[in-house]
């Protein structure tokens, strides 16, 4: 189907017949989730109440983002002179971002749009760092995604450090314990001697 011809029928459905029935198919077969396609092949369906109609639904339904758009678009009136509803104009609004204008290209600063327009190559983002990055150096960022808070010490995560060695993170881990919960108190004081046995060995 042309492009054009494809435009005309978006901004009236009531162009539909047996003719652009053909043409819509193959564009939905060519390209499957061009949502805009498929919401005027169903309803080129639902107006020529075609068998299909019940089987492509099944098919499209679950490629559309909005199927209460969907329900409103293939239940929608026209109105006698051919012009569209209301109904239809807000469904139309909404896919022309999908669709494109055809005079021009939409225009904006978006990524995508940026990506679209260059041409094959490769796209450079320009990272500007944010206000807390920009002044803080990198070294004080390292040193606090390094330290531990004591809410994040647990008796589990010291004992994995014993099992793995790492003998002064489990001493430090364990006395943050003891004045953390001083009801277990002896039993921490017995666990730090077991690893300073264990590190002096």
């Amino acid at each position: 189907m042309e492009k054009g011809r494809f435009y005309k029928l978006a901004q009236n459905p009531a162009q539909l017949n047996r003719d652009t029935l053909v043409g819509l198919k193959k564009l939905t077969e060519a390209f499957p989730h061009f949502h805009a396609a498929w919401l005027l092949y169903l309803r080129n369906l639902k107006v020529l109440n075609d068998p299909e109609f019940d089987a492509a639904l099944k098919k499209a339904a679950p490629l559309l983002p909005d199927r209460k758009q969907l329900y409103r678009f293939l239940h929608a009136k026209h109105n006698p002179e051919g012009s569209m509803s209301a109904m239809d104009k807000t469904i139309n609004a909404g896919s022309e971002y999908q669709l494109g204008k055809p005079e021009s290209a939409p225009s904006g600063g978006s990524l995508i749009d940026r990506f679209l327009s260059v041409p094959q190559g490769s796209l450079k983002l320009n990272k500007q760092p944010s206000e807390e990055q920009s002044t803080a150096p990198e070294h004080d960022i390292i040193a606090r995604s390094i330290t531990e808070s004591d809410e994040m010490v647990t008796e589990t995560l010291a004992n994995i450090y014993v099992g793995q060695k790492k003998y002064d993170k489990a001493l430090n881990a364990f006395k943050k314990l003891s004045l953390k919960y001083p009801e277990k108190n002896s039993y921490f004081a017995t666990r730090i001697k077991e690893i300073e046995k264990l590190k002096n060995i």
